[in-house]
Formats: structure tokens, C-alpha cells, sequence
């Protein structure tokens, strides 16, 4: 019982030393505080965007083909078809691709040059079927 009391009290005591230690002293503190949690927060959201599009483009890629067979079909019966298959057997390689690179570096969030911007690929195959 004396043993649970003390850890209770340790964790009552490094508790409350925590609290102190995280509030703002002044109005510029807090904002600083605040700018740091925005970042870490924005720095997951990013972080987990390109993990789960990695995820889901690794997995998906084979559904290029029959997506650009459709669009290329809806604009050219004739030759639409296979000018579709070619068109999307290169962009499910070009998404395989963007996969495992967004997989492989997923801890950089620095999106300014993709694979996806490179080759104007939209960011998932389920976008842009028009």
C-alpha cells in the first residue's frame, strides 16, 4: 500500500511539474507554443497523407488500365480501347512507382516534386474519370 501511495504521488508531482513547464510566461511564449503545435500537427497530417497514398497507390496501381481504357474509349470508340490499355499499363507503372517512393520516404513531408505533379497523375486512380 505505501509502495502504491508513492507512485501515485510521483506521478501527481512529475504531472504537475509538466504542467508548469508547458505554460506560457508572456503572450509571446504562448504563441510560440502554439505556432510549435501547429507544426507538429501539420508535420503528422502530412506525414500520414503520404503513407496512406503510398498504401493505397502500391495497392491499386492495376486499376489504371481499366480506368484509362474507359476514359480513352468514351472519347474514341474506335481506337480508344487500346490506346487505353498502353496509356494505363504505363501510368500503373508510373503509380506503382509513386507507391513505393511515397512509402520509401514517407518521414519527408516535402511534397513540392512528385511523381504525381511530375507526370500530372492525380494523387489517387479513383480522381479525375471524366
Amino acid at each position: 500500500m505505501k509502495k502504491l501511495c508513492c507512485l501515485v504521488a510521483g506521478i501527481v508531482l512529475v504531472s504537475s511539474f509538466s504542467a508548469f513547464a508547458i505554460e506560457a510566461d508572456t503572450l509571446e511564449d504562448e504563441a510560440n507554443v502554439m505556432r510549435q503545435a501547429r507544426t507538429a500537427d501539420l508535420w503528422f497530417e502530412k506525414w500520414s497523407f503520404k503513407m496512406s497514398r503510398g498504401l493505397i497507390n502500391s495497392a491499386s496501381f492495376w486499376v489504371e488500365v481499366p480506368r484509362n481504357i474507359y476514359v480513352e474509349t468514351k472519347q474514341n470508340a474506335i481506337i480508344g480501347p487500346l490506346k487505353g490499355m498502353f496509356k494505363g499499363l504505363g501510368l500503373s507503372v508510373t503509380r506503382a512507382l509513386g507507391g513505393v517512393m511515397d512509402i520509401a520516404t514517407f518521414g519527408t513531408v516535402d511534397d513540392t516534386y512528385t511523381i504525381y505533379d511530375q507526370y500530372s497523375v492525380p494523387y489517387f486512380v479513383w480522381q479525375d474519370w471524366d
